[in-house]
């Protein structure tokens, strides 16, 4: 739980704030009217390693969640087509850089789906008027809609890569299976656009929504699919048994044969 709320307080706009010993995992509280610590404590390394590897790295993109004109908070709506209040989920963009994050605040499992945003407060510029507006996923990202676009992002927490269909984002939203406190920093985002032969598509139909190391070794995959079939029928323990022994079978003809020379 506390890596989630850290992940949400380093990408949310406004300034981060850490406490004394808090990286270091200090039990002693103190503030800045203390000169010095009054316990003797020993550093968490596994702690501080673990916010090394998840949390500075946001921090050094943390011009790409300061800002609020592109900030978008989310509903989360569950299978039951309810709003689980549990989960935060808020999109930023800078320029052409974008991040999407996702938090389950509770000790239990849950999944659904992102597609529209909180309704907020906005002036109408025809009249000046203030009314309710909610933007979608899509929006929030600035991604292109049309059916011949992909989307491939990164996941900062697992460092697993995804892709997904724009169209489906835009129709259905954005899926996603949390576990307890489970907290995801989805960045890297890029845009691709499918090729005639919708190789693509291919893939995202391949992966079914799962995380890959490289997502361009997983492409190469699907390009060798028909390769990868043949070998499979080809070496599996019921052929390669019949190799053996057919070579035993040749190999020991020739040896007999072989002998029966030598006799002769």
């Amino acid at each position: 739980k506390y890596f989630g709320i850290c992940t949400m307080m380093v990408t949310m706009p406004g300034l981060p704030m850490f406490g004394h010993g808090q990286i270091e995992g200090f039990t002693e509280k103190y503030g800045m009217e203390y000169s010095r610590a009054y316990w003797d404590e020993e550093p968490d390394y596994n702690l501080i390693k673990r916010h090394e590897r998840e949390i500075f790295p946001l921090l050094h993109k943390k011009y790409l969640f300061a800002g609020v004109d592109n900030f978008l908070l989310y509903d989360f709506f569950d299978d039951y087509g309810k709003v689980n209040e549990d989960v935060f989920a808020y999109s930023n963009r800078y320029d052409e850089k974008r991040a999407l994050v996702i938090y389950n605040n509770r000790n239990s499992q849950t999944k659904g789906w992102i597609k529209s945003s909180v309704a907020y407060s906005t002036k109408n510029e025809s009249d000046g008027k203030r009314m309710l507006i909610q933007k979608t996923l899509t929006d929030g990202l600035n991604l292109n809609t049309a059916d011949n676009y992909f989307t491939i992002f990164k996941d900062n927490t697992t460092n697993l890569e995804y892709i997904r269909h724009n169209r489906e984002l835009f129709e259905k939203g954005f899926f996603i299976d949390l576990g307890s406190y489970d907290y995801h920093v989805f960045i890297d985002f890029q845009e691709i656009r499918d090729n005639e032969k919708r190789h693509y598509a291919s893939l995202a139909s391949y992966l079914g929504g799962r995380g890959v190391s490289n997502i361009y070794d997983a492409l190469n995959e699907v390009f060798l699919q028909p390769i990868h079939g043949i070998l499979s029928e080809l070496i599996n323990p019921d052929m390669l048994k019949r190799f053996t022994e057919a070579y035993d079978n040749i190999f020991l003809n020739k040896q007999k044969t072989a002998s029966d020379k030598l006799l002769d």
